[in-house]
């Protein structure tokens, strides 16, 4: 019985230690599962950021600015720059000759990344301005006006290397239109605004006024009101050409308006006629 008993005990221990192994690789592959779902691929998409007050997705980082903050101007004043549609490539070899402490680089072909395999050929970009007394950065400053208001997907930027100031031509990147979300076609209302138009004195305004009074408020919010109000004058009608929130915009004015009209002519209340005298006032 006891040599029994002695051969049972090695089965037992080597089951205890088996069972303790397999508990200690579950446990294992547990805390590898965690870690892996707390420490996601890095490959993929960062998720949204959003704003903890409002709930509303966060508004990506702002680039940074044009100009570094430790930028110098050299220490020159050009008198006058006149450029009549000379190529950037020419402007950039007339602005290192000027301002010797300076250094221009422009890069051979200029690429966008959210559009691969179109480049841009700065020689191909023609400078047309006039300018006087200026220094090295209003230059610059003034072709990056001209760029914006010609679309040119360039943009100058004025860094240092090292401590030699250098003005680089960078690439905007450009937006592709969504093919799968495309914007909703301009809508176009008309409204009646004949009950607005009559004499001052009743709470009315004329149609020049109307035109533009409503014109300036869209302005406020959109820029030019060309191409999206239009204005029939002897039918009084409004005509509204564009999205559902410019549409709101424009009731909501008139909306306003006529409250403004209600308001500020609301007839007067007529005075309270006095009680009539009880008979003990009678009496007395």
């Amino acid at each position: 019985m006891k040599s029994k008993l002695t051969n049972l005990i090695p089965a037992a221990v080597v089951l205890a230690v088996i069972a303790a192994l397999t508990m200690a690789a579950t446990g294992v592959a547990r805390a590898a599962d965690h870690k892996t779902v707390a420490n996601p691929n890095t490959g993929s998409p960062a998720p949204p950021m959003f704003d903890p007050t409002t709930g509303l997705p966060s508004a990506p980082p702002a680039p940074p600015p044009w100009k570094d903050p430790n930028w110098k101007d050299p220490d020159k004043v050009l008198p006058e720059v006149v450029y009549q549609g000379l190529p950037l490539s020419e402007v950039a070899i007339q602005l290192r000759a000027e301002f010797k402490d300076l250094d221009v680089l422009i890069p051979g072909g200029l690429g966008d990344q959210s559009r691969p395999g179109e480049t841009l050929d700065p020689g191909a970009i023609l400078i047309k301005m006039q300018l006087k007394n200026v220094t090295a950065s209003e230059v610059f400053n003034a072709m990056n006006m001209v760029f914006e208001g010609e679309n040119t997907p360039v943009r100058w930027e004025l860094r240092l290397n090292g401590r030699r100031p250098t003005a680089i031509l960078r690439m905007v990147p450009q937006r592709l239109p969504d093919a799968a979300n495309p914007p909703p076609p301009p809508t176009r209302r008309v409204y009646f605004v004949g009950d607005l138009i009559g004499d001052e004195k009743s709470g009315g305004m004329r149609m020049v006024e109307l035109v533009k009074t409503v014109s300036e408020v869209y302005q406020m919010s959109y820029g030019e009101s060309k191409g999206v109000l239009q204005f029939h004058n002897e039918a009084q009608l409004l005509i509204v050409t564009g999205t559902n929130e410019q549409d709101d915009l424009i009731k909501q004015t008139l909306y306003a308006l006529r409250e403004k009209a209600r308001v500020e002519h609301k007839p007067e209340p007529k005075p309270a006629e006095p009680k009539a005298r009880t008979e003990e006032t009678k009496t007395r």
